[in-house]
């Protein structure tokens, strides 16, 4: 550099973003967590895409949909469809059109809600706690193809990986 003495140390430069370099993450590092944050913009991408769904009602026959709902009743006691839909991500009136589509195929049922609520809850019927474990299995079956190729350990690095991509998404308060 111009103006610099041979052998003498050389001047930390600092990085508008990231302080000192010699502070600043080795570039392989920074590359690989750089590459990780656009996988994950493009990850988000697909479940909002996958959650719009095709324009118009949603399909009841919709494995995906369909799993979703018998999942998160089986998760969850006493939903109200609004409490489902926010759960869901999807419109009440879009939830209402499921359980009633569902509850005609005997897959879930309203009941009374308890604790001295009004109103009613959905429930899985015998029959949906089945589907549930059905669709369960399909979806166990693809994505055991879907990642056939990784070894074990590098699928639990990869759900370490999105645990805490989670905190960083929805911190804690």
């Amino acid at each position: 550099m111009p103006g610099e003495v041979v052998g003498a140390p050389r001047r930390r430069m600092r990085s508008v973003c990231t302080g000192p370099t010699s502070e600043r993450p080795e570039p392989r590092r920074e590359e690989a967590v750089e590459t990780l944050r656009y996988a994950l913009n493009g990850f988000l991408s697909a479940l909002r895409a996958d959650r719009a769904g095709p324009a118009g009602p949603v399909d009841a026959d919709a494995d995906g949909t369909r799993y979703r709902l018998l999942a998160a009743l089986a998760d969850e006691l006493d939903l109200d469809t609004d409490r489902l839909a926010r759960v869901l991500g999807l419109p009440p009136a879009a939830v209402r059109d499921l359980l009633a589509e569902h509850g005609r195929e005997g897959l879930v049922e309203a009941v009374r809600a308890g604790r001295g609520r009004g109103g009613s809850v959905a429930r899985l019927t015998p029959a949906g706690r089945r589907e549930l474990y059905r669709l369960d299995g399909l979806f166990r079956e693809h994505w055991e193809s879907a990642f056939a190729d990784l070894p074990a350990d590098e699928l639990r690095t990869a759900a370490r990986v999105l645990s805490r991509l989670s905190g960083v998404l929805v911190p804690t308060r």
